[in-house]
């Protein structure tokens, strides 16, 4: 029996769920292999819907993907702090960010399409620091809203 695409989605979005650290498409296919998912153009098209849908996201950087666990609304995209020993990553507020970009385009006379921000560092965690408040682990990512209080 064919698998559906939902069913794949649903493969996809599961191991991403568990992963501590996000993963690579080949990380993900390696991982579905004994789901029946042998092709990288079938993990492909999924991270591509399931993005779309705003259940994870791609870090440019790493070209990986991680489950959304934001509490982010759909109006701005979050600033993703990569661990650069761990490979957690934190999703911060990007609505000061957003709104300040906005403003500068407006004075440039610049239509802004979209944006990544990425930031690399250590983590509380791994920069022996107590994480401050308003931290949460949530499914190994962290989840942080800058600004806006617990998470």
């Amino acid at each position: 029996m064919a698998r559906t695409r939902s069913n794949t989605d649903q493969f996809v979005l599961a191991q991403l769920e568990g992963s501590p650290t996000p993963m690579t498409a080949y990380e993900l296919l390696g991982a579905l292999r004994d789901e029946g998912i042998q092709s990288p153009p079938v993990v492909y098209r999924a991270l591509d819907r399931l993005e779309k849908a705003g259940r994870i996201h791609r870090l440019e950087g790493l070209n990986a993907y991680f489950a959304c666990h934001g509490h982010h609304n759909g109006a701005t995209k979050p600033i993703f702090a990569v661990c650069t020993e761990c490979r957690r990553v934190e999703e911060w507020s990007g609505e000061a960010a957003d709104t300040a970009f906005r403003e500068m385009a407006k004075t440039m006379g610049f239509t802004i399409e979209g944006r990544t921000i990425e930031v690399r560092g250590k983590c509380s965690r791994c920069a022996g620091l107590s994480a401050p408040d308003g931290g949460a682990a949530c499914c190994g990512h962290a989840v942080r809203l800058a600004g806006h209080g617990a998470a």
